[in-house]
């Protein structure tokens, strides 16, 4: 399965529009989308810009990775067959657990960067005892 910054990139490609130009519109860098930073994680403003400037994609799959690219053509993300597999609130019961991974990655992140910043704090306290 592809990661979200993928996906993203598989929109681009999907709408024809040159990498460039569609992170600029979006006001983001192409940088953080190709090389390492492809694998880094996507944060949740950056994912709603994304949905708010091309609403016609499905948050389920940018989030998760399931289900179809584009919702149809009513705006729903299921197909006709699926309305009557699934109760009423299945989708928003997928859109709280894609959201609780987006949160989960994000406080990964944060505990992350807590621990960078008490670490440079120490060296920093090393620093200037010398």
């Amino acid at each position: 399965m592809s990661g979200v910054k993928e996906r993203v990139l598989l929109i681009a490609e999907s709408k024809g529009i040159s990498k460039a130009i569609f992170f600029e519109g979006l006001g983001f860098s192409y940088a953080n989308f190709k090389g390492v930073q492809k694998f880094s994680a996507l944060s949740s403003d950056a994912m709603i810009a994304i949905l708010t400037k091309y609403n016609d994609i499905c948050p389920t799959w940018l989030l998760m990775g399931t289900g179809e690219m584009y919702r149809n053509s009513n705006g729903d993300e299921r197909g006709p067959l699926e309305h009557s597999k699934q109760r009423p609130d299945d989708n928003a019961i997928k859109m709280d657990e894609a959201m609780n991974k987006v949160i989960n990655a994000l406080e990964q992140t944060i505990r992350t960067q807590e621990k960078t910043i008490l670490a440079l704090e120490k060296q920093i306290g090393f620093l200037e005892k010398v």
